[in-house]
This record gives structure tokens, sequence and C-alpha cells, in this order.
């Protein structure tokens, strides 16, 4: 760092040096006089370099501080808490306040539907598909409660179901995080997904033959651990055990057994524009078919890519989804339906506010592997805020078999809306 001394000494200093050049050469000025005035000036000389190195040594000094308070403010304070540990508040304190004023947000969705429902029955109306209330905040020192409640119509009255509500431990030691309430459960990418945080009107044909309408979400328990590895890359490992309460699949409220699903997450930065998630996923419970002690397996591989270059981080995003899942559902004692289901998903946002989607869908039935659907979809998303969207698709259903409805169009005009700090979608 470069430091200069300013201040009035040195033109004070040039003015008097030419006044009293100009003294010296008046003839009426004796020479004893003359010397007099050399040396008033050599010594006002003198103190002005004195003074100026002083000044000069003093903002040495202060910079030195100044660069010595702002190495330290860089420095990690490890006996703090971060702002993901604290939730906004300094310390223990700060997460009881916040305890008593809990982040509240709610997220309404209406729907137009015009075309043909599953049921093959031409469907042209609007619907208010959907509000979920969410509720947040920190307990205590030791974790945070969320819960997400959804209120929606079915079959011409209203009610209230909870989607999600579960307690998180993140003070674990060895990277442990745990869970315990209703969550949805860990397979794949798309399943996880609320109605607000999709690309698509609709869960894919693969979530909604094998999970149902709203995904598999069940009570239980839930740990996950960041793995260490020498490559230091994000890799996550999550076990969840839940009640076996999912229809399609597994036993739904016949059984009084547990299921058990695993999940692997893989992330990796490509460069400093793209990045590639590979997830694996199993799942494991009773089903319901006669006769009791059979079992449903299912195995997943999800792969994600997305592109953001960081001159245009706002304006261009390229997201590529994939899914695969494997089933196999016994039936009885040597009867074993082995079936499966796929999605690719690509969106690609072209401006700020606008993005276009396609989708394709491939998916057997968990019960019968002679009836399949192929969909393609394709969608257009205007965001009006980082609170609001629109979003208008259409889709275009194959069937074939027993248990498949058989060809349908249908078209979708989605607004989606929030209030309060749960956003309904990512300017």
């Amino acid at each position: 760092m470069q430091i200069r001394a300013f201040g009035c000494g040195p033109c004070f200093a040039v003015f008097l040096f030419f006044a009293c050049a100009g003294l010296a050469g008046q003839t009426n000025i004796a020479g004893d006089e003359q010397q007099s005035l050399r040396e008033q000036i050599a010594r006002l000389q003198r103190e002005i370099k004195d003074a100026n190195d002083r000044h000069v040594a003093d903002l040495k000094k202060l910079h030195e501080e100044v660069e010595s308070l702002r190495l330290k403010a860089a420095e990690p304070n490890e006996s703090a808490t971060t702002p993901e540990q604290n939730q906004g508040g300094p310390g223990p304190l700060g997460r009881i306040a916040r305890s008593f004023n809990p982040e509240i947000s709610a997220i309404g969705d209406v729907l137009f539907h015009a075309g043909k429902n599953d049921e093959g029955e031409n469907e042209n109306q609007f619907r208010f598909r959907e509000l979920e209330l969410a509720l947040g905040s920190a307990v205590d020192p030791f974790g945070r409660a969320d819960f997400f409640l959804g209120i929606e119509e079915e079959e011409g009255e209203w009610g209230v179901n909870l989607e999600e509500g579960y307690f998180t431990f993140d003070t674990l030691p060895y990277d442990l995080k745990a869970r315990a309430g209703k969550f949805f459960s860990a397979f794949g990418k798309a399943n996880q997904l609320h109605t607000h945080a999709m690309p698509w009107v609709d869960k894919p044909l693969m979530i909604r033959n094998y999970f149902g309408e709203e995904g598999m979400s069940e009570p239980g328990a839930e740990l996950s651990w960041l793995v260490p590895n020498p490559w230091e890359k994000y890799i996550e490992l999550l076990f969840q055990v839940q009640n076996n309460g999912n229809e399609p699949s597994f036993a739904g409220g016949q059984s009084r057994d547990l299921m058990y699903v695993a999940h692997l997450k893989n992330f990796f930065d490509l460069d400093s524009a793209s990045s590639l998630e590979v997830g694996g996923s199993l799942a494991t419970g009773a089903n319901a078919a006669t006769g009791g002690g059979h079992q449903t397996n299912l195995e997943g591989v999800d792969v994600t890519y997305k592109w953001r270059p960081p001159q245009q981080g706002l304006y261009r995003l390229l997201t590529w989804m994939n899914e695969l899942l494997l089933s196999q559902k016994q039936q009885g004692a040597e009867d074993t339906v082995d079936s499966h289901g796929l999605y690719s998903s690509l969106e690609y946002q072209f401006s700020r506010r606008w993005s276009v989607m396609g989708r394709y869908d491939y998916s057997q039935f968990p019960d019968d592997n002679d009836s399949h659907e192929n969909a393609y979809t394709g969608g257009l998303t205007f965001a009006q805020s980082e609170f609001c969207f629109w979003r208008a698709q259409f889709t275009h259903t194959d069937g074939d078999g027993v248990s498949a409805p058989g060809s349908r169009n249908e078209f979708f005009l989605q607004l989606d809306f929030g209030i309060g700090p749960h956003r309904a979608h990512p300017y």
C-alpha cells in the first residue's frame, strides 16, 4: 500500500521560500539579515520534514492495525454458531426467541384442466387444487420443527391433510442429522417435491402409478450422514424407517409392518457453471397380497444435471432430471411381478422470468407389467415474481393394457402464489 502525506506545511514552506527569496533580492537588506533568513528557512524545512515523517509513520501504523483487524475478522470462530445452527439468532437465546415467533407461510395452487381425466371422462373446469400452510421454527438449541398442512377438496368436501410434520435434530456429532415425524420417503427426487417446487403441473407417471397421486409420505424416523471422503465431495447416506401405509406398492393400512428406505446421494461440481447429482435408492416392505408374508422391493437411480453460467445466473438455467424405478412385488409363493418406470425431464430458463420444459414418461404398474403408459409433456412457465408463477402445460398420454386408462390429451393452466418466507417459486 502506497501512503502519501498531505497537509498545509509544504505549501506554506513554498510560499515562505519565494517570499524570503524576494526579500533577499532587495538591495536594502543587509548581508547579515539575508543569512538570518536563510537559517530560518532551513529550520522550517527541517521541522516540516520531521512533521511529514511522523505523519507517514502514523498512517503506516494505522494501516497495519486495520489490516490486522481485517485478518482477525476473516478467521473462523469455532465458538460461534452458524446462521443455520442458530436459525437467525445469536446462540441458544436466539433459538428460544424464534420459537415464540415461528415462520408462517401459505401457498395457493389454482388449476384449470381441459381434456379427459384418468377415468377417461371429459373434464373442463377450474379447481383450487391445494392450499399449503407451512410453519417452522427452532424449538430449542438442539433442533427445529416444521409442519406442512395441505387443505384440498376431495369428493366435494374440503379436508386438512398433514403432508409433512417433523422434528429435526441438527446438532448431532459426526456429521449426523436425524428427523422424526411424518415426511416424504427419500426415494429418488420427484417423490420429495411439493407442488410449488415441481417444474411440472403434475408428478411423473412413475410416481403416480407406484406411490399414488400425492407420492409416498409416512410417519417414521430418519438418520442421515455426510460421508467423509478423500475427494472432499458431498456424499450423503440416508436411512428411513417408516410405516408401511403406501397402497400401490406396499401394504397400505392392512399391515403393521414397517417399510425401510435408503438413499445415497453424490454431488459433483463439473466446472464453474455445471454440476451433477447422482443418487441410488432402495425400499422394501410387506405388501397386501393375499396370504400375507409377501414383500415388495424397489430400486431406483436418479441423475440430475444443472448448468447455470456465473455471468448469467439470473437469466440462464438448464436442469435435466432423470429417474428409473425397478419393482419386484410378490403376489404368491412363486409369483413375482417385475415392472419398471422412468421419466426424463428437461427444463430451460431462457430469461429472468420465462422457462420452457419437456418431459417423457414411461410406466408400468406394480401389479401389472402387461400394461403400460407413455406420456409426452410440454410446458411454458412465467415467473411473475419469486412469490408467484403461471404455467401452461399440454400432455398426451397413450395407454396400453388392462390397467392403462387409454389415450388422452390434457391441457393445464396453473397459478401458484404464496405469502410468507416459504416462497412459491425460485425467481
